[in-house]
């Protein structure tokens, strides 16, 4: 039983692993947030 307890903490531990890792690319990538409200003058003058 207790190898099976280990398995499951093991697993967890890989599952936690991963999911920290995604939040950590998706907190460093910007990009365009597509629900932000763009202010349309704005993105001309910075785009000339």
């Amino acid at each position: 039983m207790s190898g099976f307890i280990d398995k499951i903490k093991h697993k967890a531990e890989a599952v936690s692993a991963a999911i920290d890792n995604e939040l950590t690319v998706l907190e460093g990538a910007g990009g365009d947030d597509p629900l932000a409200d763009h202010d349309e003058s704005n993105e001309a003058e910075a785009s000339s």
